[in-house]
């Protein structure tokens, strides 16, 4: 389980939308719970790859709203 230091800092992390990341693992060692977490490279190829879903499905969703339809029939 992780300790609440690491929830806090993983917190920090999504509100700031900051990335962590690296070549090959990314380990977390919280000094006062004594506890490690280990994250491998591919989350973030998955985070990148989830963000990159989200971007196209927004603009996809900007092209189709009505805001568009109005002005493309101007």
């Amino acid at each position: 389980m992780v300790c609440s230091h690491l929830k806090q800092l993983y917190q920090l992390c999504e509100d700031n939308q900051l990335r962590l990341g690296g070549s090959d693992l990314v380990r977390i060692v919280c000094r006062q719970c004594d506890e490690t977490e280990t994250c491998p490279s591919v989350l973030m190829d998955e985070y990148d790859a989830h963000e990159e879903q989200k971007a196209r499905q927004s603009a996809k969703d900007s092209a189709h709203s009505p805001e568009n339809a109005t002005s493309a029939g101007s």
